[in-house]
């Protein structure tokens, strides 16, 4: 085993291939410099050299973007708004087409409840309808009052005798149409009887009044009511019958 002298460097070869007793002094023989020799340590280097590992890339989600989010949710409110004004518009037309549609299909049941002669004139078979439904329409303008009925034998004949008046309710001259007279059994609507009259009178002015008179020989013993009308175009002139 090979010393050194520290201060002279001066080697000596040590006779034993153990090392000295650590702390035995030493002197060199050449330079007289004295040490106290020591066990030889090993140093170690405790600090790991590690390769530095390299780290992951920082994550960047390319599929958000403020700028285009924003876009997005702009465009997505105002197709919203469009979409809800669209369904807006189209009840409004739904809700005016059935307002029309309501008005088409009234308004002439409307017009015929509010204008029962017009109608009648321009469709004389509707006073059947408006009969059924209790409705007297009057399209003459004319009214009938007072009727009288009387009973009298003449030369053992029955005879009866109906007389009453015709006035004028329009605001205008009307013209006297046919009289019918019906003779009615108490619980009956069909005639046992019937003739029709020409009063023969000149037309009346507003508010003006005429009065008529009839007979008839014999009427039918179960006759117990008198029916009194204006005549229809095909009942004009026609003579007393039975139906």
């Amino acid at each position: 085993m090979i010393i050194s002298c520290p201060s002279c460097a001066t080697r000596y070869d040590w006779p034993s291939r153990q090392p000295p007793p650590e702390g035995m002094t030493l002197t060199c023989r050449g330079c007289g410099h004295g040490w106290i020799e020591a066990r030889p340590l090993d140093v170690i280097d405790v600090v790991a050299h590690e390769t530095p590992r390299a780290l992951p890339p920082p994550l960047i989600d390319h599929a958000y973007e403020p700028d285009g989010e924003v876009t997005r949710l702009m465009q997505a409110a105002r197709e919203a708004r469009e979409a809800h004004e669209d369904r807006r518009k189209r009840r409004f037309r739904t809700l005016q087409a059935w307002a029309i549609f309501g008005v088409v299909a009234v308004s002439p049941l409307a017009a015929a409840a509010a204008l029962p002669e017009q109608v009648v004139r321009l469709a004389p078979a509707a006073i059947g309808v408006y009969a059924r439904l209790g409705y007297d329409v009057n399209i003459y303008g004319l009214e009938i009052r007072r009727v009288e009925q009387q009973h009298v034998t003449a030369n053992g004949t029955r005879v009866l005798t109906i007389k009453g008046e015709i006035a004028n309710i329009s605001g205008a001259a009307r013209k006297i149409p046919w009289l019918r007279f019906g003779l009615l059994a108490p619980d009956s609507t069909t005639d046992l009887y019937h003739w029709t009259l020409d009063t023969g009178a000149r037309p009346l002015r507003p508010g003006e009044v005429t009065g008529f008179i009839t007979r008839v020989a014999s009427p039918p013993e179960t006759a117990g009511r008198v029916q009194i009308r204006f005549a229809h175009a095909d009942e004009i002139g026609s003579n007393a019958g039975h139906d």
